[in-house]
């Protein structure tokens, strides 16, 4: 049983494009935190909107037979052979995060980015992101767009050649629908209280952050506004409004750049369970005072309750009992 609780709250601008998603599912034994950003080549007739609802519905329809990790795995490699036959031309990055009671276990494919704020306030990358590509691929690709327009920029055969300059320090050399040569990016860690998790895609990390291929320590100086972004708030919520208010200041106030683009984060601050020292001890960790006391408090619940209102004894109870009486007749051998 967790004795720690996620407070979690998504923050999420998909007015650009409309190819991000967020996702939280439960599985039968916990729970699957997802973000996802959709993307194009133009290859197809498809976009990235297309595979981010084949993602949503697959999760949607299946997380309920996700008992454990490999399971996770296996339903993320077989959307990607999926998506890859019908949404030609088209793909997604996705991250996210299985939780079952403590234990955590954090995927990812592609760019969408998993921040870590340790208890001691350092923000450190959970996993590697997929942003290399090869000088091959990205000639296919920079050449398929020969005569589109992306970014407001028509790709002609004279400047196709930045498109591949472009492929090369920003593309993705894995993400879903991009076919066989497919992987997932993946971790297992417990989670621990007083820390916070975040996971966004590169429309929220970009404008705050530098560009980080390696899991890892992130430098303060190369994130300031995420370090002040995670540690100025207690709660989920809190830190999905400064989120929000923290990209108008950059904009507005600020006067910067940012580069328009679909944003969603979701932040998960793990805390302690405060009422799990409500809960009943574990009956082996006991002495034999505290089960002889524990075990007449139970019975004079029952005597009080009883002298107002017929009452039967409760399953749990009963069974609260039974273990209290067998370890002190254990212990008392």
């Amino acid at each position: 049983m967790s004795d720690l609780v996620v407070d979690w709250k998504e923050y999420f601008d998909n007015d650009c494009k409309g190819e991000d998603m967020w996702g939280h599912y439960r599985t039968p034994n916990g729970s699957i935190y997802l973000v996802v950003d959709g993307a194009s080549n133009h290859d197809g007739t498809k976009t990235g909107a297309d595979v981010v609802r084949l993602i949503h519905e697959r999760f949607r329809q299946e997380s309920s037979n996700v008992l454990h990790s490999s399971e996770l795995r296996d339903l993320i490699f077989s959307i990607n052979d999926e998506s890859s036959r019908v949404n030609e031309g088209a793909y997604a990055a996705l991250a996210g995060v299985l939780q079952r009671g403590n234990n955590l276990y954090a995927f990812g494919v592609g760019d969408v980015a998993i921040i870590a704020k340790k208890a001691n306030g350092k923000l450190i990358q959970v996993l590697p992101l997929d942003l290399s590509m090869q000088e091959d691929e990205a000639e296919r690709r920079a050449k398929s767009e020969i005569g589109q327009t992306v970014n407001n920029i028509k790709i002609t055969e004279e400047n196709y050649t930045q498109r591949i300059k472009q492929y090369m320090n920003h593309g993705l050399s894995n993400a879903v629908g991009l076919g066989e040569e497919f992987n997932v990016n993946y971790m297992y860690f417990d989670a621990k209280a007083d820390t916070a998790l975040m996971v966004a895609t590169d429309g929220v990390t970009d404008p705050f952050m530098e560009p980080q291929r390696d899991a890892g320590n992130i430098l303060k100086e190369n994130a300031e506004k995420l370090y002040e972004l995670l540690a100025a708030n207690s709660s989920a919520e809190a830190a999905a409004l400064a989120l929000e208010d923290m990209i108008w200041e950059t904009r507005v106030s600020q006067r910067q750049k940012i580069k328009p683009d679909d944003r969603t984060a979701l932040f998960m601050f793990i805390n302690q369970d405060k009422g799990s020292s409500k809960r009943d001890k574990n009956v082996n960790s006991m002495s034999n005072p505290q089960l002889a006391a524990e075990l007449l408090n139970k019975i004079e619940q029952q005597k009080s309750s009883s002298l107002d209102v017929e009452v039967s004894v409760s399953t749990e109870d009963l069974e609260r009992m039974s273990q209290i009486t067998k370890e002190l007749v254990r212990k008392l051998k």
